[in-house]
């Protein structure tokens, strides 16, 4: 916005100009001579507030996994009963294009089953930076999850998306291959075959829920178990 104030400032020289005429000759015209070179100056600003483009996260089914009613006699004795994976449609829409990422925030940490899902997995390399409480139930852990970031799903504006991702707050990225979810890693997208964060205004694909129930003996089966697995997925602006 351009903010020209000539119109009142002139009017206002030119009323002061007049008064002093009134008064004495010779301050009339030291008066006139100043007030002549202030009217020939005018102020020009160039004002504007940009905005960050707003992006907004979404889930499909309201974010919940639902796994329905599990009878207890499914659950393995001895064992960690690993749940079908599920899976939930993910999608960033930004009204311009933006680099964000993604990080997920454990809000059932104090319940995690050390091991849980490396055992439940069959995968020692899932330690348990990608474990995620399932909650508890008359004070016991009942179980642990992991979350995928499914890396060949995801599209940028319509188009093949690389999925990266960052274990120092995004100053580096790397392809990620499997899409398993760390807490100490955040979750970008760039360009196929890319290793940068892209500005985007559309992205989307899948993302995938991995639960693993506790051994049955280590549970209270006395009672209905609810499982209450709780994340939040943190979109920042790079």
């Amino acid at each position: 916005m351009l903010t020209i104030c000539r119109n009142e400032r002139s009017a206002l020289v030119k009323n002061i100009a007049i008064r002093t005429a009134t008064v004495a000759f010779g301050l009339s015209c030291i008066g006139a001579t100043a007030l002549s070179g202030a009217a020939n100056m005018v102020e020009m600003q160039v004002v504007s507030v940009i905005t960050p483009a707003a992006c907004t996260p979404m889930l499909s089914g309201g974010g919940v996994a639902d796994y329905g009613t599990i009878p207890a006699r499914s659950l393995k004795p001895g064992a960690v009963t690993p749940l079908p994976a599920k899976s939930l449609s993910f999608s960033i829409n930004c009204d311009a294009a933006a680099k964000v990422s993604v990080r997920a925030i454990d809000n059932r940490t104090s319940s995690v089953i050390v091991g849980i899902v490396a055992a439940g997995s069959g995968d020692g390399t899932l330690n348990d930076s990608f474990n995620f409480g399932l909650g508890t139930a008359a004070g016991k852990s009942i179980g642990g999850y992991a979350i995928v970031f499914q890396p060949t799903s995801y599209t940028g504006d319509y188009q093949q998306a690389q999925l990266l991702y960052s274990t120092d707050s995004g100053t580096t990225w790397q392809p990620s291959t499997n899409g398993y979810v760390a807490k100490n890693r955040s979750f970008g997208w760039g360009a196929a075959g890319s290793s940068y964060v892209s500005s985007l205004r559309t992205i989307s694909g899948t993302i995938t829920v991995l639960p693993y129930i506790n051994k049955p003996e280590n549970l209270s089966l006395s009672q209905e178990i609810l499982l209450d697995g709780s994340a939040t997925l943190e979109l920042s602006y790079l």
